[in-house]
């Protein structure tokens, strides 16, 4: 479905909040972006406001004069059943679970800055845009609206690493010039990260769209799994060693060749290489072994030492966005495995996770022998 830009709706914004600089704040803001902005003052008024008007998003405080933001919010969506509703608050709010039991759609934090302001309204006004335009398509809209929030969420997790980029890049406007020193080619090696960082993110996110929309091209011929192996190691072998990991490659003697797209199952390993890193622990060893399994196979596996995956987990971390709970603080959009498991299917081979052998996982590739 493809949901164009609505010109007869105009987004009608409600800010509740008992402090007048908040209100006139947020409003000014808001107007300048072009929405309908109505203000109040306490409970009372935001409902009667919700009674007489169109209101599609609404900013609530969390505490006012007359009631809690959490009733307002509550009454809110018995009136305008469709409104999307973020709590404002700024002490720390309950988790999403609680928020959600409150009929909360979002949450910002009091001081807010304007690009996350901005970020909030954008990602939820194409949602409201897309409702608006076929209710009764209840499927094609969560695939959309599914859809929205990851370019949103990708593009929230690359502005960091530019972020990053820009600020060292500033540093050296401001006068951190002229010849090398030990602090500007330490700032080079930060900006050299951060651009691997950036550019890693957005190959998974291309290669996703690549891979579900069938564009990216396979071309399966007799390769030496020696020389793949091979240059996957030493690609990523200085990588990883900034990070104090070591990568060992174990490639047994006299290997046949396979069928399989070079590009391809060299963006698998990559991402299963890099996947490892981000859970072994300093000082561990990541394997990349190659064997062959049988007259039919050979067999590529990439070992860590990291955490073991519950088993009843072993499917979830393929799909997109997964993230483990325990895993929530590593980097990346949760894309890598999905990118590997989507390639290996195109190739007609097989990537599963093997924990039989604990601690540490042990991701496992099959290809046809030539």
């Amino acid at each position: 479905m493809n949901v164009g830009k609505d010109t007869e709706l105009k987004l009608q914004i409600l800010v509740v909040d008992d402090e007048a600089d908040i209100r006139n704040y947020l409003s000014d803001f808001l107007t300048m972006k072009g929405f309908g902005v109505q203000q109040a003052e306490d409970g009372a008024m935001a409902l009667d406001i919700l009674h007489r008007s169109e209101v599609h998003l609404a900013f609530v405080d969390l505490n006012l004069p007359d009631m809690n933001g959490f009733d307002i919010i509550k009454q809110a969506k018995q009136v305008v059943p469709n409104l999307i509703a973020v709590i404002m608050s700024g002490m720390p709010i309950e988790s999403w679970e609680a928020l959600s039991q409150h009929g909360v759609n979002e949450h910002i934090t009091k001081p807010f800055t304007f690009e996350e302001l901005t970020y909030l309204i954008d990602k939820n006004e194409k949602y409201i845009r897309a409702r608006r335009y076929s209710e009764s398509l209840k499927e094609r809209l969560r695939i959309e609206q599914e859809k929205s929030s990851f370019f949103f969420e990708a593009g929230h997790q690359l502005k960091t690493p530019i972020a990053v980029l820009k600020e060292f890049i500033h540093l050296f406007q401001e006068g951190f010039g002229g010849e090398m020193t030990d602090k500007q080619i330490q700032y080079l090696k930060v900006i050299d990260q951060n651009i691997d960082r950036l550019l890693y993110l957005v190959d998974n996110i291309e290669n996703l769209g690549r891979v579900e929309s069938g564009s990216w091209r396979i071309q399966i011929r007799d390769e030496e799994p020696e020389k793949i192996i091979n240059h996957v190691t030493t690609s990523l072998r200085p990588i990883l060693r900034r990070h104090d990991l070591q990568l060992v490659e174990e490639v047994a003697d006299n290997l046949p060749n396979v069928h399989t797209d070079t590009a391809a199952i060299e963006q698998v390993l990559f991402n299963l290489v890099d996947n490892a890193s981000k859970y072994g622990p300093a000082g561990s060893t990541i394997t990349l072994r190659c064997f062959q399994s049988s007259d039919s196979f050979v067999c590529i596996e990439v070992e860590d030492q990291g955490p073991s995956i519950p088993e009843d987990k072993r499917d979830v971390i393929f799909q997109p966005f997964a993230r483990l709970p325990e895993h929530e603080s590593a980097s990346g959009l949760g894309l890598g495995l999905t990118v590997a498991l989507s390639l290996m299917k195109r190739m007609k081979g097989d990537l599963w996770l093997d924990n039989s052998s604990k601690p540490g996982n042990r991701f496992c590739l099959r290809l046809r022998i030539a």
